[in-house]
């Protein structure tokens, strides 16, 4: 466990991102600052803002949880992440930018029409919230571990810092907490795991060669497995609204791109630091931890010197933090700004205290969830399994086909997102939505129903500016 220095290096980072919500409430003035900060952002603010969103909770003990399961396959899960994260600077961030919208939802709109902007922001928020819902268990996670504390506190006291400061600021409080979040997970994470994992090793005369030989097959996880995440999170990784929402906030098209590209990469190092934590932490426990989804904390909380350890505890809450915020706010504009303000025109103030409000309700949502699901890699699995299987088909059809079918585009996502749900119970719950029988039969579905729809109801030519022609 912790001691009074670094717990009070928690208190003081906690307050510090209150602080920052309180600060940015200042510039949140308009609809535009609150959901895409005013398109201001440049190459080194852009790219520790998308890694921060990118690598949350489940990135850093999700990460830890496999390599102390499976050893080195286990950077495969956030390698299929950060890949998707890449394809998004590739193939998404440079067809979006120029659009000038706000949120995933009023693309769809201009794509298809205004019952499509609807479904799919339905579909997509929540999605957001079940990833915010993962940030909230990976906090809880943390502090029970490291102090000792009680997991479902810790969500609570975790989930309202995230409230508060988002629905404060919106995406300036984000962004600004992101940033400096980035920096705290490259010092307390990405650098110091490996270097004190190692450390450890040379005094206590442990060796990696002591560990089961499946921990150096890179297949070990189960090519299944890996194709699952594959399936989810390279694609899902293209569609989400918090990384929508950040590429949003870039100043132009290279900004973008480059940046987020440049976040992908990142997050394949940061793979193997937190893998390789959980490896050493599987060493220094002699595989007998209750649950692996400590291993990386409870690595920290029996290694990690006085300070350091109350920064490393920092660090894993930024990680959570800086996606569980973007996500909150995604799934808030989605509601309002795309269900809410497409079915009724409202003043730029009254938007605005729409935002917050609905931030604050579904950060309440956010933490009662994570208190009853407690596990963050399948609240994950079914996040992305929605996103994935519903959302997919449609918003590639409509970024590069001039001759997208609306109707096409709502039964597919309905048809997928029911069937995927369907294979998933059928196998059982929760852990059906973990499968790869869902993603693939949800998948197939939506290619199916959009090509026959589209051919029984074509729909007129739209230009790339989203315009119908």
């Amino acid at each position: 466990m912790f001691g009074t220095v670094d717990i009070a290096i928690v208190v003081l980072y906690l307050a510090f991102m209150l602080g920052i919500g309180v600060y940015t409430l200042k510039y949140a003035k308009s609809v535009e600052d609150y959901l895409v900060a005013g398109r201001r952002l440049v190459l080194f603010t852009y790219i520790p803002a998308m890694a921060a969103v990118v690598l949350g909770g489940a990135s850093t003990i999700g990460s830890g949880k496999l390599g102390y399961i499976f050893g080195i396959s286990g950077v495969w899960f956030l390698i299929m992440l950060s890949l998707g994260v890449i394809a998004n600077g590739l193939i998404v961030a440079p067809k979006i930018i120029p659009l000038k919208i706000k949120t995933m939802g009023e693309f769809l709109e201009k794509r298809y029409d205004r019952s499509t902007r609807i479904i799919g922001s339905v579909v997509v928020a929540i999605y957001d919230l079940m990833v915010a819902v993962t940030q909230t268990i990976a906090i809880g996670t943390v502090f029970s571990a490291m102090l000792g504390w009680d997991p479902a506190f810790s969500m609570i006291i975790g989930g309202l810092v995230v409230l508060l400061y988002t629905a404060l600021g919106g995406m300036w409080s984000v962004t600004l907490t992101d940033i400096i979040q980035f920096w705290i997970m490259t010092i307390g994470v990405l650098i110091l795991v490996p270097v004190f994992g190692f450390m450890t090793m040379q005094s206590q005369g442990l060796s990696l060669s002591q560990l089961p030989s499946s921990f150096f097959d890179w297949g070990a996880v189960g090519g299944d497995t890996i194709l699952l995440w594959f399936m989810l999170y390279f694609f899902g990784l293209m569609l989400g609204q918090d990384i929508w929402g950040r590429v949003l906030t870039a100043k132009n098209k290279k900004v973008g791109t480059i940046g987020t590209v440049a976040a992908g990469l990142y997050g394949i190092v940061y793979a193997f630091a937190a893998v390789f934590g959980g490896m050493v932490a599987y060493l220094l426990f002699s595989g007998g931890l209750e649950n692996p989804q400590y291993a990386l904390p409870s690595f920290v909380a029996a290694v990690y010197p006085t300070g350091l350890g109350g920064l490393v505890l920092a660090g894993m809450l930024a990680a959570f933090m800086s996606t569980g915020d973007s996500c909150l706010l995604a799934a808030t504009s989605l509601i309002v700004y795309d269900v809410i303000g497409s079915l009724k025109k409202f003043s730029e103030r009254t938007m605005l205290m729409l935002l917050r409000i609905f931030n604050v309700l579904f950060g309440i949502f956010m933490i009662v969830a994570a208190v009853a699901i407690s596990e963050v890699l399948v609240a994950l699995d079914i996040a992305y399994l929605y996103l994935s299987a519903g959302l997919f088909i449609p918003i590639v059809v409509g970024l590069y086909w001039r001759r997208p079918s609306s109707i096409a585009a709502k039964l597919s996502i309905l048809t997928s997102i029911l069937v995927a749900t369907a294979v998933a119970l059928y196998i059982g719950w929760p852990y059906g939505f973990a499968e790869l029988e869902p993603m693939l039969y949800g998948l197939i579905t939506s290619v199916i129903v959009y090509l026959i729809v589209s051919f029984i109801r074509p729909s007129k030519e739209v230009t790339t500016e989203g315009e119908k022609g």
